[in-house]
């Protein structure tokens, strides 16, 4: 028999309000629509009235399969439905409207309400209820009262994990242009503490700067990731920072070097690496420096490291340095052109270069090496202020 009775009276007011008129305090553009699927007309009607002042909109379906329609253009915040329908039982029709509207809470009634009843309806529909006939008027709106509050806390939690995700996200782009200013104003104190060592070294002035945009053209066509190339970068710019430690007498002698000023002069890559410890963030670029003198047949130094034990980016760095050197002048020959610099690394791929990244650097095209000491020079005929 259904329910007829109890939709009226003192103890169907709410327990417990907030607001003038009973209703919980619900977060805006929250939905509080509710759905009720019975295929009788009566108890639609006795729902209606019941929860009229629980729910924004009281919908109501006497066919299943129109409810289904109804739900493609509404959000409800609850689906009430009686178990023995024609067509699909309940909960199947709680089943369907969890894959498309998962968020809200759903309430079966049945008047035959066994054990494996509850347990179907929790396991295929996931429901927040079982109510069973005959139902008082207190208990039903007790229920749905608490299942749009449920359903308001969901849509709550997730409007605040939304906000928080969003929050997140701005704060990761701010640390991200924080790391990027302080990796401008760093590079750019770099740049002038590299200028200054160039200067000190009339021979290779201004090498500094020219061997870090060739090497970072060279991390490029390497196939490295972003990241990669900027440690590729500061690293070459920073190779020969150690030569602080080396003194003019050695590092501005015009003749030959005795053996004793060359071991001296050698110690620069382990002086440099030193000099940069404790930087977290020019961590990969302090391998290049510490190894940018190293050979890929073995014959290098300081460690005398050969082929993969070599970083990638002092690998790179030999190349360009060679390249560099070649197509400057120095004091005791002039620079040569830029096809001799090609022949000469080319001969020398497997021994005291890195073949793959030897062919990597016969892939750059000339003019792109030219408009690099091109801009290197541009940024050297800046005026003095």
């Amino acid at each position: 028999m259904r329910e007829r009775r109890g939709v009226r009276g003192k103890a169907d007011r709410p327990e417990a309000s907030v607001t003038s008129d009973g209703a919980e305090p619900e977060a805006p553009h929250t939905s509080r629509n509710v759905l009720y699927v019975d295929d009788d007309p009566q108890q639609l009607r006795v729902v209606q009235k019941l929860l009229a002042r629980e729910a924004d909109q009281v919908h109501v379906a006497l066919d299943p399969h129109r409810a289904l329609e109804m739900i493609e253009s509404t959000e409800f915040a609850l689906f009430i439905a009686d178990f023995r329908m024609p067509g699909m039982d309940g909960i199947r029709f709680l089943e369907r409207v969890a894959t498309v509207q998962p968020d809200a809470r759903r309430i079966l009634i049945s008047g035959h309400a066994s054990f494996d009843t509850a347990i179907r309806a929790i396991n295929r529909a996931g429901i927040f209820r079982l109510l069973t006939k005959p139902w008082s008027g207190p208990d039903f709106r007790s229920s749905v009262r608490q299942a749009l509050l449920q359903y308001r806390y969901v849509r709550e939690n997730q409007a605040f994990a939304a906000r928080l995700d969003d929050a997140n996200s701005r704060l990761r782009d701010m640390n991200r242009r924080l790391d990027a200013m302080v990796g401008e104003r760093t590079s750019a104190l770099l740049l002038s503490l590299c200028s200054a060592l160039d200067l000190r070294d009339t021979e290779t002035q201004w090498h500094s700067r020219r061997v870090a945009l060739y090497a970072r053209r060279l991390a490029v066509e390497a196939g490295l990731s972003p990241y990669e190339q900027i440690d590729v970068e500061r690293g070459a710019l920073l190779h020969d920072i150690g030569k602080i430690g080396v003194p003019d007498a050695i590092l501005l002698k015009p003749g030959k070097l005795t053996e004793e000023e060359w071991v001296r002069m050698r110690t620069h890559c382990d002086l440099g690496a030193r000099i940069l410890a404790g930087i977290p963030f020019l961590d990969d670029a302090r391998l290049l420096v510490r190894q940018h003198h190293e050979r890929w047949d073995g014959k290098g130094y300081s460690r005398g490291l050969r082929g993969g034990q070599i970083c990638i980016g002092a690998r790179i760095f030999a190349v360009i340095d060679a390249y560099d050197a070649i197509t400057s002048d120095r004091p005791y020959r002039p620079a040569a052109d830029h096809d001799a610099a090609v022949a000469e690394i080319a001969k020398n791929r497997g021994t005291q270069f890195d073949p793959t990244i030897v062919n990597a650097f016969l892939r750059i095209p000339r003019a792109d090496l030219e408009e690099i000491r091109r801009m290197a020079q541009q940024a050297d005929d800046v005026p003095e202020g």
